[in-house]
């Protein structure tokens, strides 16, 4: 039960840093974001981050990874399955991504 509570742990830190690099995005280009910057806004330390990523890049690819499963979450399960063919500017795919961007 301990390594749940770690991983647990581990997650809503890496959760953390995932929304401050998406609260700074909006503020700036990403070429122009420090660690301390992430570490400050997700209220972590410096040495936390390092634990969980080697640099920033790392940090931007997990957080994309992020955004895509909120997006594909977005969507009904049952028209995920049957994606094949299907136009995503019919109403029932263009009205979840639009929700999705609204968010």
């Amino acid at each position: 039960m301990k390594e749940n509570k770690k991983e647990s742990k581990y997650y809503h830190t890496a959760l953390l840093m995932d929304e401050a690099l998406l609260q700074l995005l909006e503020k700036k280009d990403f070429l122009f974001i420090t660690v301390k910057e992430v570490c400050q806004r997700a209220g972590v330390n410096r040495s936390t981050f390092y634990l969980h990523y080697e640099n920033l890049y790392d940090l931007l690819e997990e957080t994309i990874d992020l955004l895509n499963k909120r997006f594909v979450s977005s969507f009904p399960k049952e028209l995920l399955v049957n994606f094949q063919g299907r136009v995503l500017t019919s109403k029932e795919f263009l009205i979840p991504y639009l929700n999705f961007i609204k968010e």
